[in-house]
């Protein structure tokens, strides 16, 4: 299955997520009218080497769309690095095959990256910057006279605490015509090793979060497991939010 039909099923399925009442929705609605424009979808076209051992290696090309989110008002936009750079969750695998176990080399280059707009134009972008240990890729946009980008206020920030009440601001995938969407969860679980993380009742890769009074709290990413488990499946990995504190952090080295 494609990432981006696994990302909507989880998006659609999503057995924990609830529906709001009272001032949580109402508060909830309010930040989708100020900020639903905040959350894009961007193209990329990704070349992907890999080899196992030493057979020989192949190149594929993939073209996929993933979600972001706007944080400054120049068009900066924060996605996790793992749904561009699919390849770097398998390097350095082992994998069991009928030769016996092989190791994994595998790296994906960024050839192309588009940001689609809410109106549905496209506007060329590049990779700013990286930050593996975060999963977290920062795109700007290579020209931004004449485009108008919404942003979250990160600034305006909050810690994550236990069952804390969020709003996730997200958006469809091109089959259900990119429109926005709007979850309200809770925090069921934080993580302390081998960072802070927080885990919710409600997808929200590429998505930024925010508690019930509308302050940001993180933003949504993969968490892999160790790449030095032996696994013919592949790594595993789980949707956590990193905190507002480490985006932040991070995206001051976006130049």
């Amino acid at each position: 299955m494609k990432l981006r039909s696994l990302l909507l099923a989880a998006l659609v399925a999503a057995p924990l997520a609830s529906a709001s009442t009272g001032p949580l929705k109402e508060k909830a609605l309010a930040l989708a009218a100020a900020h639903k424009d905040s959350v894009v979808q961007l193209s990329a076209t990704v070349e992907i080497e890999m080899t196992a051992g030493d057979l020989p290696s192949k190149k594929e090309e993939r073209k996929l769309e993933t979600t972001g989110c706007v944080i400054n008002k120049d068009g900066l936009i924060a996605v996790p690095l793992s749904t561009l750079d699919v390849a770097a969750a398998a390097d350095g695998r082992m994998v069991n095959t009928q030769k016996g176990p092989l190791k994994i080399s595998a790296k994906s280059t960024t050839k192309e990256v588009k940001i689609i707009m809410p109106d549905g134009s496209e506007t060329p972008a590049k990779v700013a910057f990286k930050d593996v240990d975060l999963d977290i890729a920062f795109i700007r946009p290579e020209k931004s006279e004449g485009v108008t980008f919404t942003a979250v206020d990160i600034a305006n920030s909050a810690p994550l605490g236990m069952l804390d009440d969020v709003i996730v601001l997200g958006r469809l995938g091109k089959d259900l015509n990119r429109e926005p969407v709007i979850m309200t969860s809770e925090v069921i679980a934080m993580i302390t090793k081998p960072r802070i993380f927080a885990r919710i009742g409600a997808p929200c890769l590429g998505m930024p979060v925010f508690n019930g009074e509308g302050k940001f709290i993180g933003f949504g990413i993969n968490h892999f497991s160790a790449k030095g488990e032996d696994s013919d499946q592949g790594p595993s990995s789980s949707n956590v939010i990193l905190p507002a504190a480490d985006l932040i952090e991070s995206a001051a080295q976006a130049k």
